[in-house]
C-alpha cells in the first residue's frame, strides 16, 4: 500500500509538468523557413562557357572613369655650400614637405590605369590624342634642354670642387670658387627652369583633367563601352549589372 500510493504521488507531481511543456510547445512559434536565391533573370540567357568568356573580357575591358585621393609630400630636400681657403667652410638645410591630399579622378580599363593618350586612342579620339602627345613632346623636350643646363652647372661645380681642392695659391683658389659657386647657380636655376615644363608634361600625360571634363571623358568611355558590348553581343541587363557590382 506505501508504495502504491508513492508512485500516485509521483505521477500527480509530473502530470502538471508534462502539461505545461505540451503548452509551451504548443505556444512556440513553428520555425522559419531557409530564404533561397532567385533564380537569374531569364533575360541573362544560358550561362554557356562562350558567354562566360565574352563576360569576362567585356569586365576586364571596359572603360571607367574613377574619383581618386592623392597623397603628396612627405619628402625632404638637403641644400648645402661650401666657400673658404684653405679648407672651406659649410652649411646645410634639410627641408621637409608637409603631407597634403587631394581629389582628382582617373580613368580605368579594368584594373589597369591608362594613360590620357592611351586612353584617346582606345576610345578612337584620333585627333585629340595627336595634338596632346605633340604638347606632351614640346614640354618634355624644353625639359631636356633645361636639364641640360643643369648637366653643365653640375660640371662647373666639380671642376671648382677639383680645382680649390688642388690650388696652391690664393688667387687660383678663388677663381675656381667663384667657377663653383657660378656652377651653383646655373643649376639651381636650370633645376627651377626645368621643373615647369616637366610638371606640365606629366599633368598632360597622367591627369585627364587637365585637358577634358569629367563629362566628355565619361561620354567618351560610355561610347567605347557600347561598341564592346555590341562586339561580344552582350546584353543591356548583363552589362548593367557588371557595372553595378565594379569596384571603386
Amino acid at each position: 500500500m506505501r508504495s502504491f500510493g508513492f508512485a500516485t504521488l509521483m505521477l500527480g507531481l509530473c502530470a502538471p509538468t508534462v502539461t505545461w511543456a505540451e503548452a509551451a510547445e504548443s505556444i512556440a512559434p513553428p520555425p522559419a523557413e531557409v530564404e533561397k536565391l532567385p533564380p537569374p533573370p531569364a533575360s541573362l540567357g544560358a550561362l554557356t562557357p562562350n558567354r562566360l568568356r565574352a563576360l569576362r573580357t567585356y569586365k576586364a575591358q571596359r572603360i571607367q572613369v574613377r574619383a581618386e585621393t592623392e597623397y603628396r609630400g612627405g619628402g625632404s630636400s638637403y641644400t648645402g655650400m661650401a666657400a673658404g681657403y684653405p679648407y672651406g667652410s659649410g652649411i646645410g638645410v634639410t627641408v621637409s614637405e608637409p603631407v597634403s591630399t587631394f581629389r582628382t579622378w582617373g580613368v580605368y580599363r579594368g584594373p589597369q590605369r591608362l594613360s590620357v593618350p592611351d586612353f584617346l586612342g582606345i576610345t578612337g579620339a584620333v585627333q585629340r590624342r595627336d595634338e596632346l602627345s605633340r604638347e606632351i613632346k614640346k614640354a618634355r623636350t624644353a625639359s631636356r634642354w633645361w636639364f641640360g643646363f643643369a648637366g653643365a652647372g653640375v660640371t662647373a661645380i666639380v671642376t671648382g670642387i677639383v680645382g680649390m681642392s688642388a690650388a696652391k695659391k690664393l688667387p687660383t683658389y678663388r677663381q675656381y670658387n667663384w667657377v663653383a659657386l657660378g656652377g651653383t647657380g646655373v643649376t639651381i636655376s636650370a633645376l627651377m627652369g626645368a621643373s615647369f615644363p616637366t610638371a606640365k608634361a606629366t599633368k598632360l600625360f597622367r591627369y585627364p583633367g587637365v585637358s577634358m571634363s569629367s563629362d566628355q571623358a565619361n561620354t567618351l568611355a560610355h561610347t567605347y563601352n557600347e561598341t564592346l558590348r555590341e562586339k561580344l553581343e552582350i546584353q543591356p541587363s548583363e552589362a548593367w549589372l557588371l557595372d553595378l557590382g565594379a569596384t571603386e
